[in-house]
């Protein structure tokens, strides 16, 4: 039997402010086996990113626990959750998040820095992750050079440069037409082949079509699950 990657057990998370309690993720368990496609859905506010923000160690559940790899890392301190993100965990968004004064291989780049990966390894990894997204020829470029399009695909070079276990992608096809949006899937669809566990937030029924499991949220609950 394939092993739990990720198990939430009862996680929560709460956003209070001076005037009101928000119950963003209420009472989440659930089990992503290596090597699988989750998609994540439900409408806006349900609590859908909040949720893969725990998933990626960018945010503390108020209560419950995250087992990642079998470790309880739910009361992990900020310096241990990035390090325990180092490697393992890839990100991709629907913004891109790529920084404008960097080139693309500038861009693709900056996690093996911070990982402190040796000088010559960084260009191997780098050139190999620009050869499968298909930009080596725009290496130098800027992000405001490239199409929406181009630019998804230096985010998701950036996340895989690293040879991470699991990518979270959090609509990654949401700023994209249709025919880019396409290509992004494919590319996703292509690591999960390889043995990537991806785990996606989405709007979209046909990018969820690609996953092997749905798990539908409302209200911060799991309300489905549905296997594909």
């Amino acid at each position: 039997m394939e092993e739990n990657i990720i198990q939430t057990i009862n996680l929560h998370k709460d956003f209070v402010t001076e005037e009101v309690r928000t119950l963003a993720v209420n009472g989440v368990d659930i089990e992503v086996k290596k090597g699988e496609f989750v998609a994540i859905m439900g409408p806006s506010g349900c609590g859908k990113t909040t949720l893969l923000n725990m998933l990626g160690l960018l945010e503390s559940p108020t209560e419950g626990q995250y087992l990642l790899q079998g470790r309880d890392v739910s009361t992990f301190t900020e310096s241990e959750q990035n390090t325990t993100r180092k490697g393992l965990i890839g990100f991709v968004f629907q913004s891109f998040n790529l920084i404008d004064d960097l080139s693309v291989e500038e861009n693709i780049e900056m996690p093996l820095l911070y990982m402190g990966v040796p000088k010559k390894e960084r260009r191997e990894r780098v050139a190999e992750a620009m050869q499968r997204m298909d930009i080596t020829h725009r290496a130098k470029h800027y992000p405001r050079q490239l199409s929406g399009g181009q630019q998804q695909r230096v985010a998701i070079a950036r996340a895989v440069v690293m040879r991470p276990q699991i990518i979270l992608a959090d609509e990654p096809t949401g700023n994209l037409d249709s025919h880019n949006g396409h290509e992004v899937m494919e590319l996703l669809s292509q690591l999960h082949k390889e043995g990537t566990t991806i785990v996606m937030v989405t709007h979209s029924k046909h990018d969820a079509g690609y996953a092997e499991r749905i798990i539908n949220l409302y209200d911060g609950r799991i309300v489905d699950e549905v296997e594909l």
